[in-house]
């Protein structure tokens, strides 16, 4: 029966997303009825609706746009199989809880948010807001008994500013970070507290220096390339989610 829990969370991220991915192209265009019927980005000729049929669309179309031949498919199929990874270790991690409701809400947003910087270097405030609710609701109920995120309300107020005023007088500085970044780290301290905040920055500057080592050895020392920082910055919430209480626990 376990088995089967988490084969339908896994089908259940699979099937949204499938959603997620053309969420992040139609978003910031204001073309939402892309979610739904997606046209090709190139000739914008509407796809045929196996398309968008999860997993097996991307193959059925060769990754093609049938009409002008350009690429098709791939971005959404990595996004499909993405988001039900991240379902599963969610389930894994706190079964079927408030939590994981909470956590999985976060990972698809944070998910849409990654494609976005990724495709236009811009992150939408609307999805913003969307994750600075969901750290007020947090917060909120960390004065309650029936809060289960195992934190108090003095540790989230830290959390929203533990990293992001730093980046913000780093920013003010420098101009070597976004305003983006330092927003989505206010929503996500506010929402996770203090300590996995700083796991979660701890995990996406470790993967962004990475990933910018590999772009210095790929592109040359000449090479120009922007690296965003959204993408490390989810991936590190995500770690900090599933693996950033344990390693607290080993720590301290």
């Amino acid at each position: 029966m376990t088995a089967l829990f988490y084969v339908l969370v896994a089908l259940f991220g699979v099937v949204a997303g499938g959603f997620l991915a053309r969420a992040a192209y139609a978003i910031p265009r204001g073309e939402y009825k892309q979610i739904l019927a997606p046209r090709c980005a190139s000739c914008g000729r509407a796809l045929p609706f196996k398309y968008v049929v999860p997993i097996v669309g991307a193959f059925l179309l060769r990754f093609r746009c049938p009409s002008c031949g350009e690429k098709q498919g791939a971005k959404t199929l990595c996004t499909e199989l993405s988001f039900a990874a991240i379902c599963a270790l969610l389930h894994l991690y706190y079964g079927f809880s408030y939590l994981f409701f909470l956590y999985v809400v976060l990972g698809g947003v944070l998910l849409v948010l990654s494609l976005i910087d990724l495709d236009i270097r811009e992150i939408p405030h609307s999805l913003l807001f969307l994750i600075l609710l969901l750290g007020v609701m947090t917060f909120v109920f960390s004065f309650f008994s029936f809060s289960l995120s195992n934190t108090v309300w003095w540790e989230h107020l830290v959390g929203a500013f533990v990293i992001s005023l730093p980046l913000f007088i780093l920013m003010m500085l420098t101009g070597g970070v976004g305003g983006g970044d330092v927003k989505l780290m206010f929503c996500l301290g506010l929402l996770l507290g203090y300590k996995l905040t700083l796991v979660c920055f701890l995990f996406g500057i470790v993967a962004a220096a990475v990933a910018a080592v590999i772009l210095r050895l790929y592109a040359g020392k000449g090479g120009k390339y922007q690296l965003p920082l959204v993408p490390f910055l989810s991936l590190g919430a995500v770690a900090a989610l599933l693996w950033g209480n344990g390693l607290l626990g080993l720590l301290f």
